[in-house]
């Protein structure tokens, strides 16, 4: 690939524990020959078959699909495309499985092979601890949240810019009756065409990366059921803006900056504030973006119309997801809103690419993985929210959006 902009270098870096992962399950589980010994395969059967863990096993198919070698099938299982069964099954004319074991014996492929077997995640970079237990070291949490930091640097802003219209109150609908009744005025044919779908929109980022699209989605856009219920009691705005697991807080600052008259708190652990209160203050933003030190898996505050997850939910099981969004869901008003900023699935789990190798650094490193619309939608409806829907951001990232009913 080359490098054309910082969601190019992120998208690298995201990208270095996916052939290692493809490493193990051609050499050690000979993956592509057991697949080809079976009409189609779900991950829940291959799980069973290699007697790996089955998020693992998710993953692993939804990555391999992404490099197109299997496809998926309208039941989402998958089978062998040609060139697995060319080049990496036994039998083949040019059997590269013997090639790519040249390479089997890295750290990397042993821990993948762990994490395959086990489900539980590698240690944090191979130095002691997984990611969670070494977070609340503070020397850890700051050099951590100071790499979270520079991403957003980069992905704050497009985040803000799709998420722009949240920020402004819907025009007031007047309902005309008797002589006042006037015909409706000509479609601008240069005017956005906003579509708010009540089911899953799976359009995905297929801009340059370093252009987001514009704003598609609109608080109180005929279809939304009357825009969030912000703070004022039902002005349709946002105002107050939750960034839970917020790390530096740049998230919380994009939007300020981008939402006139909003104010914003982010929260995270003990060990992560001291680190985002500096931040903030270092791009004076203190007056409008507060800090609270807690655990984002206990109750959630109130008073806020607009609950952010930003690379957040990545790092979760489905269950643990459901416990946070049910707390959101608790927390805000009614009309309030939900954002899942992440790197998003598509809608079959077959790619893309770049976001199916991020979901492989999750799955080892963390108990979660990337996530596909559908499979939120699957965790968010039953729970209460409406509208639920994606909105591409910029570099394969994405917004998940969905609504409290008002």
């Amino acid at each position: 690939m080359t490098i054309l902009g910082p969601g190019d270098i992120v998208g690298l870096v995201n990208s270095t524990y996916a052939a290692d992962l493809f490493v193990t399950v051609v050499t050690e589980f000979d993956i592509f020959t057991r697949l080809a010994q079976r009409e189609a395969t779900t991950a829940r059967q291959l799980s069973e078959s290699l007697e790996i863990d089955e998020r693992a096993a998710d993953v692993t198919l939804t990555y391999l699909a992404a490099l197109g070698l299997l496809e998926r099938l309208p039941d989402g299982a998958v089978r062998p495309t040609e060139p697995a069964e060319q080049y990496l099954k036994a039998g083949s004319s040019i059997d590269l499985r013997h090639y790519v074991r040249t390479v089997s014996t890295r750290q990397g492929c042993r821990q993948a092979s762990q994490v395959l077997r086990t489900g539980r995640p590698a240690s944090w970079e191979g130095d002691g601890g997984d990611w969670l237990d070494r977070m609340s070291e503070n020397d850890f949490a700051d050099s951590f949240s100071a790499a979270m930091n520079a991403r957003g640097t980069y992905l704050g802003p497009a985040l803000a810019e799709v998420l722009r219209d949240l920020g402004r109150p819907p025009a007031p609908e007047i309902q005309p009756t008797g002589d006042d009744r006037q015909e409706a005025p000509a479609e601008d044919p240069h005017s956005p065409v906003v579509h708010t779908p009540p089911v899953v929109h799976s359009a995905h980022d297929t801009t340059p990366v370093d252009h987001p699209p514009s704003v598609g989605w609109q608080a109180g856009s005929p279809g939304s059921g009357g825009g969030c219920c912000g703070g004022d009691g039902g002005s349709g705005a946002v105002r107050k803006i939750l960034d839970i697991g917020g790390s530096s807080g740049i998230y919380a600052c994009s939007l300020v900056q981008a939402l006139p008259g909003t104010s914003a708190a982010v929260l995270d652990l003990p060990s992560v504030v001291d680190f985002t209160r500096e931040s903030i203050a270092a791009r004076g933003l203190a007056d409008r973006v507060d800090v609270i030190a807690g655990d984002m898996f206990g109750d959630l505050p109130h008073g806020f119309d607009l609950h952010l997850y930003s690379n957040v939910w990545h790092d979760w099981d489905a269950g643990s997801i459901s416990k946070l969004a049910a707390a959101s869901f608790a927390a805000l008003p009614p009309g309030g809103v939900l954002v899942d900023h992440d790197m998003h699935l598509d809608d079959t789990k077959s790619g893309p690419l770049r976001q199916a190798e991020f979901s492989v650094r999750m799955m080892l490193m963390t108990t979660g993985k990337c996530y596909s619309t559908p499979e939120l939608a699957e965790i968010l409806g039953p729970i209460g929210f409406e509208d639920i829907h994606l909105r591409p951001t910029t570099a394969g990232y994405s917004v998940v959006v969905a609504r409290k009913p008002a």
